[in-house]
């Protein structure tokens, strides 16, 4: 779980006396000082524990909450009982204003209790994330397809995962945000899994043995959109441990399908969705598919070099966005007018006109295909 100053202070039994809409940043750091000007030796994200001996004046404690919050500073924790008796009058107004955290910090509380209970907080996370990006790795290396059955077996049995597996997808703003609060969940439903974050989407793998995956994915989508925010969810079908691979790709493409589809969406996608990536996903094995996005993709892959992978994720988000010059071009944090070169580059290349609905629809395949034979 990220570790927050709002997350913080309750922990520690403290209130917020300004800025608690402001307090869900993420802390990074804690740090004491009694400088008036500490933020050259500052990075931003940090907690500040001052007990304000060389704020005496009101206009020096205006000034200091100015340069804290103009230098991100997450908050400010204020010893009290030292120089100052209370939080000082000015000091809070301009928090206020500001909309900056301060919290008291009554003097039976020693500024160590709080720098070693951060401490131990992002120690946590950093275990956290390195255990993710491990499962990551497991996840990438299965869907390869590189690995013998018995190899990707002996991948997944550490996570008490053996004979079926099945794949959930999850997109929402901020996967890594989320991923905690998934396992926590899956932890409680004693459900055997591996979660990881793949592709921009949250997934997990699970042990599909005794567990029905659309009900699952129903249920962590709901809990998931309760707390952070809009949730799209996608489940695949129980199969074998050998095909999870096509598994993970039925979820996702599932997930895909719902969101292109105009009208209302299912509360999880499943392989009923899936539309044209039905197709895709039978061949996913065969050499056709791979001959078929080489015949298509192949004149930009091979005519530009590596400049050509620029071009396909261009042309990949104009299609997207459904040939919306201005909405693709920010997705792709580029000017329109170098979007439309690129795409005019890829209609010379291939002899194709995205402004026809069939080379569009052709080359969108074509882009799914290229990431199933990957």
């Amino acid at each position: 779980m990220e570790l927050t100053l709002a997350s913080l202070t309750e922990e520690l039994g403290l209130e917020l006396a300004s800025g608690r809409d402001a307090a869900t940043a993420h802390l990074r750091w804690v740090h004491s000082t009694e400088l008036p000007d500490p933020t050259p030796w500052l990075r931003g994200g940090e907690l500040l524990l001052t007990t304000g001996l060389q704020l005496k004046r009101p206009r020096v404690q205006a000034q200091f909450i100015e340069r804290l919050v103009d230098h991100d500073i997450v908050g400010l924790g204020f010893g009290t009982g030292f120089t100052h008796e209370q939080l000082p009058e000015a000091l809070l107004d301009a928090a206020r204003e500001r909309s900056f955290p301060v919290f008291e910090v009554p003097y039976e509380l020693p500024f160590i209790a709080i720098t070693e209970r951060v401490f131990a907080e992002l120690v946590n996370e950093r275990y956290e994330l390195l255990q993710r990006n491990m499962v990551g790795d497991v996840l990438a290396e299965a869907l390869t397809g590189h690995l013998y059955p018995e190899e990707l077996q002996a991948r997944l049995r550490p996570f008490g995962i053996r004979e079926q597996v099945a794949v959930l997808a999850f997109a929402l703003e901020d996967p890594s945000a989320a991923a905690s609060a998934l396992e926590r969940l899956l932890a409680r439903e004693q459900v055997h899994s591996l979660v990881a974050i793949r592709g921009g989407l949250l997934c997990v793998v699970i042990a599909a043995e005794d567990t029905d995956p659309l009900e699952l994915a129903r249920r962590a989508r709901a809990e998931l959109a309760a707390n952070f925010g809009e949730v799209r969810a996608a489940a695949s079908r129980p199969a074998p441990t050998h095909a999870l691979r096509l598994s993970f790709h039925e979820a996702r493409c599932a997930l895909e399908a719902v969101r292109l589809r105009d009208g209302a969406a299912p509360e999880v996608a499943s392989h009923r969705d899936l539309g044209a990536f039905q197709l895709l996903l039978s061949l996913q094995d065969d050499d056709a598919l791979a001959s078929y996005c080489r015949t298509v993709l192949g004149p930009v892959e091979q005519g530009e070099g590596d400049y050509g992978d620029e071009l396909l994720r261009s042309l990949d988000a104009f299609i997207e966005h459904n040939g919306h010059w201005e909405k693709a071009a920010n997705a792709l944090y580029c000017h329109r007018h170098t979007l439309r070169y690129r795409i005019r580059r890829v209609e010379q290349l291939t002899g194709r006109d995205f402004s026809n609905a069939r080379d569009r629809i052709e080359f969108w395949l074509a882009l799914r295909g290229r990431e199933l034979t990957r």
